[in-house]
């Protein structure tokens, strides 16, 4: 539903002809007058005092010099809104106060992590890639720079050529997350745990770093000792133990419960869900089954399974194993159609369209759907996948990137969409789901996400 501007109104005693005359006079932006009248109903005459009113609220005084909000500002200053955002949460500053201690860290930035960056006749981006390339870590040539009192050209060349050293082990490739990355290295989390919480969550990237990070200053990293035994850290007890160590984080965070508490209960539940798993189940169809290991294979799941359904929905086995039998007997009673190709039989269908047989009973259980809808679901997937690798394979066979989509969102104008969700602190998740739920505009749905955060 989109809302149309009225050719004319009357607003403050005085006739407008439309809506662009009265927001350049009132030095507001169209977009969050039409945000109001959109999301909240507000007639025009409204939406208008709302803005005014908002737009006064927001205006931000640096050095003297007023501007239109603290955005413009820092797009003038050519520091990320975000990055002065954040700097205020964590330290409690103001805005200009932040805003100040930000460009005096970029300064500082541009000596240690010099951007264009050669070395040994070719050019990097910044310093920090071509340490990348070498694998070494850009601290530590850093530090060997200044203790050398040479260049980092020299420092580099301490490395590799004077004194080679054994370079960082995993140190991380893919710094198309560098963010993540570095800040998973920073705090001593493993990347791995922060995508698993963000795939079994459906949350951003801040959310799950900073869920682990609050499970680390929990449990803290040290050796414990649980039961007489001592281990590295919780999470070798959890392995030594056979518990996984996410519900273990999990009961600590959300319960509030001590590590030895928790390991104990998790230890204590194990011991009687393996107990359980050596009766006999007995399904509806008459079927037996010796024990729960019996079932697993003759089903062909695993055992882990069974667990994670007991403790998410506090069942027994049985009612476990009769839950998996009965999705089993679906599964095999539905025939499957991909195209011209039909089939009786999932785990060769999921094999001959290279899609996980995993994936895609998990998929059904998790969301309650067909064998058909999920093996659908995942060759779409593939598909995107696949066109996606094409298009970049033939634009880096042109030697061309696409050029950027210019935006203008609340006034403000941006080079590309992803530029201005970093500078809103906003994530492009929300903003397409709100596009695609009320088919909206991107302006509208981005103003849209930034107020409902702010107000948040």
């Amino acid at each position: 539903m989109e809302i149309r501007e009225q050719n004319q109104f009357v607003f403050r005693n005085r006739n407008w002809l439309n809506l662009d005359n009265c927001c350049e006079f009132y030095g507001v932006n169209k977009f969050t007058v039409r945000h109001y009248q959109y999301d909240y109903g507000d007639t025009i005459q409204e939406a208008l005092e709302k803005a005014i009113k908002y737009t006064k609220q927001i205006k931000f005084v640096y050095k003297g010099k007023t501007y239109p909000s603290l955005a413009k500002c820092c797009r003038e200053m050519g520091i990320p809104e975000s990055t002065v955002r954040k700097c205020m949460a964590e330290t409690g500053k103001t805005g200009a106060v932040a805003l100040t201690h930000c460009i005096k860290k970029a300064e500082e930035r541009k000596y240690s992590n010099p951007s264009p960056f050669f070395y040994r006749e070719k050019e990097y981006s910044m310093f920090t890639e071509c340490c990348r390339e070498f694998n070494l870590e850009p601290n530590k040539v850093r530090q060997k720079s200044i203790s050398l009192n040479s260049s980092l050209q020299d420092a580099l060349d301490f490395f590799l050529l004077d004194h080679p050293v054994r370079r960082k082990k995993n140190f991380d490739d893919n710094y198309f997350i560098e963010s993540v990355s570095a800040t998973c290295r920073q705090y001593g989390i493993k990347r791995a745990d922060v995508y698993n919480y963000i795939k079994d969550n459906q949350c951003s990237k801040e959310e799950a770093i900073r869920y682990y990070i609050a499970v680390k200053n929990k449990i803290g990293t040290g050796p414990i000792t649980f039961e007489g035994v001592k281990y590295v850290d919780v999470r070798e007890c959890c392995r030594k133990l056979g518990i996984s160590y996410r519900w273990v984080c999990d009961r600590i965070i959300y319960k509030n419960a001590g590590v030895d508490e928790t390991l104990f209960y998790y230890k204590t539940e194990k011991e009687k869900w393996q107990k359980m798993s050596e009766e006999p189940i007995y399904l509806e169809d008459g079927t037996k089954y010796d024990n729960l290991h019996d079932f697993c294979r003759v089903l062909k799941i695993r055992q882990t399974d069974i667990y994670g359904y007991i403790y998410r929905h506090d069942c027994s086995v049985q009612e476990a194993a009769d839950f998996y039998a009965s999705r089993q007997a679906a599964v095999d009673k539905e025939i499957i159609q991909i195209g011209e190709m039909v089939y009786t039989d999932l785990q060769k269908c999921c094999k001959e369209q290279g899609i996980l047989y995993r994936w895609v009973c998990n998929k059904m259980l998790r969301e309650n759907i067909t064998a058909s809808e999920a093996v659908k679901y995942y060759i779409r997937k593939n598909e995107k996948k696949q066109l996606k690798a094409q298009r970049k394979a033939a634009l880096k066979v042109k030697g061309k990137m696409p050029e950027p989509q210019r935006v203008i969102v609340m006034g403000q104008e941006y080079e590309s969409k992803e530029k201005c969700y970093k500078a809103l602190g906003i994530t492009k998740k929300l903003v397409l789901r709100h596009m695609r739920e009320t088919n909206c505009l991107f302006e509208e749905a981005a103003a849209y996400c930034y107020e409902k955060k702010r107000k948040k």
